[in-house]
């Protein structure tokens, strides 16, 4: 059997109900340590989502300036084609019209 030596910090051996209050202690302190975990989890949580929500607002926001944009170039050479394609058209046509009467 070993025999039990006292320790400087416990000058003699727990016995069983004081074993469990320890026990009972670390279990206390593990639980108030892992709600300062979860606090700070949903602390972090909700700044990312802060985050996140105003980096999805910027990006919108680019999106449709990119998009108004585009739309307004490609008003502009639509409207730039148009007349162009009408004058080839008209043009052909005289030239087919020549070779064919004449």
């Amino acid at each position: 059997m070993s025999e039990h030596h006292p320790s400087p910090e416990r000058p003699y051996p727990l016995d069983h109900e004081g074993r469990i209050a320890r026990l009972e202690g670390i279990v206390e302190q593990i639980d108030v340590r892992l709600g300062r975990i979860e606090t700070k989890i949903d602390a972090t949580r909700a700044e990312l989502d802060g985050k996140i929500d105003t980096n999805r607002e910027s990006l919108e926001a680019k999106i449709d300036a990119t998009r108004e944009s585009l739309e307004t170039k490609i008003d502009r050479l639509y409207r730039w084609v148009v007349p162009l394609q009408i004058t080839t058209i008209l043009a052909i046509a005289g030239l087919a019209f020549k070779a064919f009467s004449g």
